[in-house]
């Protein structure tokens, strides 16, 4: 499983996620844009936003924890119209069925994003 930690940073790394240095948008139209923030060195939100009766509403929206040193980036929060979920609820636990679900979605909606040619310049 921890292959996947790289293969998402790689991605990340594609997409241009990682050289965001405080936000920026990715349109790729007609697509849906991509929306990114660099929270800290280390934490970067990555959403699709789209407007609802005048609202912008994510679809989804994720908050992701990333290793520069070892090359390593993991979910931590996911959020979309019908919910939210966290990884780590409180200091010191895990919920590992969300982590599992959202690490397979993650790895696919970044894939998903490379092969519709989403890319910073």
């Amino acid at each position: 499983m921890t292959e996947v930690y790289g293969a998402i940073y790689h991605k990340l790394e594609v997409i241009g996620v990682l050289s965001v240095s405080e936000y920026d948008v990715i349109k790729n139209d007609p697509l849906t844009p991509l929306y990114i923030d660099r929270l800290s060195p280390d934490r970067y939100a990555i959403a699709h936003n789209r407007e609802v009766e005048g609202v912008m509403v994510p679809d989804p929206d994720m908050e992701i924890r990333v290793d520069h040193e070892r090359k390593f980036a993991e979910p931590l929060t996911y959020q979309d119209q019908k919910g939210h979920k966290i990884v780590y609820p409180e200091p010191g636990k895990v919920n590992l069925a969300v982590k599992n679900e959202l690490v397979t979605f993650l790895d696919r909606w970044l894939t998903n994003m490379i092969n519709d040619g989403y890319r910073r310049t």
